[in-house]
């Protein structure tokens, strides 16, 4: 049907409106004379974009930075499973009027059956069912690549939302069947083979992957995402039955069933994974205690002054945060953990113990490959060796101008997938991305591009209310920034590093330090 949606005069040129017609809501964004129209929320969480940052003919998502084509529709940067649905807008006598077929949806798929071809005895092996593995096999479809794409999954089931785990999943407001991202049917039906198997070597000279319990298989190209390991406690009694960690799905499901009936719950460990787990159990009524080797947990990673707000808002929520300690045993008794012994001599209760201690990369898979570290390096294209490529925890990897890097994120992983399919279809060649990682803690942190180390940390708003942006310095360069509640600039700050991906502090601070004015200034467009 068609629609009379508003004078064309009504529309501010560089804006985002959400309009209504009927129970579809629409995001309507003018260009010069052209109006586009598509569906108005997030492919990924359901975010309005009308709050999201215009760049051009694209738009950020306010949440989680997705990024779509607002001519189009497309989905360009993850997070997010499809694109915006398309609707036809003309403008008739200063009129927008827009054709929205009955029964039209707000989004659409990014690849669908019809796109895939077929013919060739090519195989290109996935190491690793998340979300790189996932995004790389949609990208090889989407692509046009004519062979077998062979998915590993050795969780024995469809890629499904990780990041949910420790938060949406752990409180209850998520069930088991609406974590996947595909479920098997979907995968099957876009001729992905989804092999339930896990592999135990990849022979980058040979170009085979070596099963468990032998087979090999022998491949053209191949992505090594096998993700991550979580981190046991090396303490007796470390193997008992309540005390877990958070790593797979399996981990988490076991961990809920736990903690429903558990009232005291230590968290060893104050990384990301156990200060959103924290976050997500006192939520719940739970007595959290979390116990960190840190003084000060983040300040590595943001600077004194905001981990100290941090560490105040957790323990403004009713976490008991212990700072400084070493845990030294655990106690036990008819064979299950009762307490957490201190290395001070005092014991902490314990219902259930949650081993955050961080996480072992699965690099060690990748025969063939320098290694670094916990990583594998890759090349600018993302290759580690022969037709291997490497994505997610294991990759490091160099942006233009940077200095290495390996991110443990799941927005970055989807990113490499995508990219390293391309580049093995002759689409692409250097990797070139922003960085940007999201945690739940009493709020969203949303964190873009990455500050290894900086010489500087400039606060914009009010830290103490917990609505800033904190901009971390290098040399006189924004390397990266973080941001929380209302006062969180980093969509905008986005918008330009698209265009300079380490803006100077001059042009950040000429402006008062908010990026927004750069973009209203018309650059970047």
């Amino acid at each position: 049907m068609r629609h009379d949606l508003c004078a064309l005069s009504d529309l501010p040129p560089n804006g985002l409106n959400e309009v209504a017609v009927g129970d579809l809501k629409i995001l309507v964004a003018r260009d010069g004379d052209r109006v586009f129209a598509t569906g108005a929320t997030c492919t990924h969480k359901g975010a309005p974009l009308k709050n999201g940052q215009r760049v051009g003919n694209r738009v950020i998502c306010p949440w989680h930075h997705a990024i779509f084509d607002l001519e189009t529709g497309d989905h360009r940067e993850p997070p997010g499973q499809g694109c915006l649905a398309r609707f036809t807008v003309s403008v008739e006598s200063g009129r927008v009027r827009v054709e929205v077929p009955e029964g039209a949806k707000p989004h659409r798929p990014s690849v669908t059956p019809a796109d895939r071809r077929s013919g060739s005895q090519r195989i290109f092996a996935i190491v690793g069912a998340g979300a790189a593995g996932l995004a790389c096999a949609k990208e090889l479809v989407r692509g046009g690549f004519d062979g077998r794409i062979v998915l590993f999954a050795p969780e024995g089931e469809p890629p499904y939302d990780r990041t949910d785990l420790s938060k949406t999943y752990l409180q209850g407001k998520k069930q088991d069947d609406a974590l996947p991202l595909m479920d098997a049917d979907e995968i099957e039906a876009l001729g992905i083979e989804l092999r339930p198997v896990r592999v135990e070597r990849i022979d980058s000279t040979a170009s085979q992957l070596v099963l468990d319990g032998g087979e090999r298989v022998t491949f053209d190209g191949c992505l090594a995402a096998p993700g991550s390991d979580a981190s046991s406690l090396d303490l007796d009694g470390a193997d008992a039955p309540n005390v877990l960690t958070l790593r797979s799905h399996g981990d988490a499901k076991t961990l809920l069933a736990h903690v429903q009936s558990a009232q005291r719950i230590v968290i060893v460990g104050s990384g990301f994974i156990g200060m959103e787990a924290a976050a997500s159990l006192v939520s719940l009524g739970k007595a959290v205690c979390v116990l960190s080797r840190s003084e000060l947990p983040f300040a590595k990673q943001f600077g004194e002054e905001v981990a100290t707000q941090l560490l105040a808002t957790h323990r403004e929520k009713g976490i008991d945060v212990r700072t400084g300690v070493e845990v030294a045993a655990l106690d036990r008794q008819d064979g299950r953990v009762n307490g957490v012994r201190l290395g001070d001599g005092s014991v902490v209760p314990a219902d259930v113990v949650i081993a955050a201690t961080g996480a072992q990369p699965r690099s060690h898979l990748v025969d063939g490959a320098e290694r670094s570290g916990k990583g594998v390096k890759v090349g600018a294209d993302l290759r580690a060796a022969g037709q291997v490529f490497a994505a997610g925890d294991i990759a490091q990897f160099t942006l233009e101008n940077r200095e290495p890097m390996r991110i443990e994120h799941w927005r970055i992983a989807e990113q490499q997938g995508r990219h390293a399919a391309r580049v093995f279809l002759g689409q692409a060649g250097r990797f070139d991305a922003i960085p940007y990682f999201w945690s739940a803690q009493h709020g969203r942190l949303s964190y873009l591009g990455h500050a290894d180390a900086f010489d500087e940390v400039h606060i914009e708003g009010d830290l103490k209310g917990n609505s800033f942006t904190a901009f971390y310095v290098k040399d006189g360069r924004i390397l990266a920034a973080l941001g929380l509640g209302k006062g969180d600039r980093t969509p905008a700050l986005h918008a330009v590093m698209l265009e300079d991906p380490t803006p100077s502090r001059e042009r950040l601070a000429s402006v008062g330090w908010d990026p927004s004015r750069l973009l209203r200034a018309g650059l970047p467009v």
